[in-house]
């Protein structure tokens, strides 16, 4: 009697324990990012842009592992950096992006550049990915391949076409393309089938052979005012499936920060206008072997996210406006993960 009454003692102060454990730790403010902005991250370093309200122009930031924030030295740009970093054909970190002149509405002779983390190293054209007649963009990197959108359409008719290609090595003087946005799909709504318009891709994230693509598109009989897919191609077998799919609506959904950590695909589901429309919103993970699919709750407003596994980031407090001047509060959050679950499939 007396060790099954220890027993019951010790269970009750474990339960006691529980109740008073301490809560998850806050959330750590990395930066203010002075407006919206992507964040990308490989092995604890981090890569945003920061809007500077004196110049109207944005800056390329990294915060490298253990160190603070800085700007890199690349020439600021009317908008924001489509940055990713990642390690280069040598495993060391480096970070490609976009720049772009014109203004944040149309810009135009949009390039790409590449910046090792290595001290002394400068900027640097990527190397047969950009033409002069064509706005080439949304780069990302992993060992020394590359895989960026360049759009061949107008503003009224979009055509991104997605490439890949290698810096150095046998196959650096040859572009591959790869599957992008769906050209076709059936309608959800009255039926049928036909071309998409309205292409745009939002999103691309590199490891390995393997591409995450956040895409959208419109179609003749699809709900929404348009549609938004996380997509998953295979670069050695040219194979590509849906993970996600969300209708975009008055409320503005959108997927957002495709992140490769230990055999996932995780993003966050949003909406920047009417939190009605998030009801199943927050992170998600996707667990590539086994396709099993797993949520945790979070803001119903995040404008960039990438999750390292642990911890995770946050681009929050921002507004609705497109456009500078921003609303101050806009900054970038460093978070323990939040418990996930497993959930459904994610379709509408």
């Amino acid at each position: 009697m007396e060790e099954v009454g220890l027993k019951r003692l010790a269970a009750l102060a474990c339960w006691l324990a529980l109740l008073v454990a301490p809560p998850a730790a806050p959330a750590a403010t990395v930066a203010e990012t002075g407006g919206p902005t992507a964040v990308r991250e490989y092995a604890g370093n981090i890569v945003f842009s920061q809007f500077d309200q004196a110049t109207s122009k944005w800056f390329l930031a990294v915060r490298r592992a253990g160190h603070a924030v800085q700007r890199l030295p690349a020439a600021p740009s009317a908008t924001p950096f489509e940055a990713d970093i990642g390690p280069d054909s040598a495993g060391r970190p480096a970070v490609i992006y976009q720049r772009c002149g014109g203004t944040a509405a149309l810009p135009t002779g949009c390039d790409l550049f590449l910046l090792s983390l290595t001290e002394g190293a400068g900027e640097r054209p990527v190397s047969g990915a950009n033409n002069r007649h064509r706005n080439d963009s949304t780069p990302t990197l992993w060992r020394g391949r590359i895989a960026w959108v360049r759009e061949y359409g107008t503003q009224v008719r979009p055509n991104p076409v997605v490439y890949t290609r290698t810096l150095t090595g046998k196959d650096s003087r040859r572009s591959r393309r790869v599957p992008g946005v769906p050209r076709r799909r059936c309608g959800d709504v009255e039926g049928g089938c036909g071309r998409t318009t309205g292409r745009a891709v939002d999103a691309l994230e590199l490891r390995g052979d393997r591409l995450a693509l956040i895409v959208r598109f419109a179609c003749r009989g699809c709900s929404g005012t348009s549609q938004s897919a996380l997509r998953l191609d295979d670069i050695r077998k040219a194979t590509s499936r849906e993970v996600a799919f969300q209708v975009i609506g008055l409320s503005g959904q959108s997927l957002v920060g495709p992140s490769f950590f230990a055999g996932k695909l995780a993003w966050y589901k949003s909406c920047a206008v009417d939190p009605a429309g998030c009801k199943r919103g927050g992170g998600f993970r996707y667990v590539i072997s086994t396709r099993r699919y797993e949520r945790a709750p979070g803001p119903v407003r995040v404008d960039g996210f990438a999750d390292a596994g642990s911890p995770l980031y946050e681009v929050v407090g921002c507004s609705e406006q497109e456009q500078a001047p921003f609303v101050a509060g806009c900054r970038l959050d460093e978070i323990a993960p939040p418990t996930y679950e497993r959930t459904r499939a994610p379709r509408r």
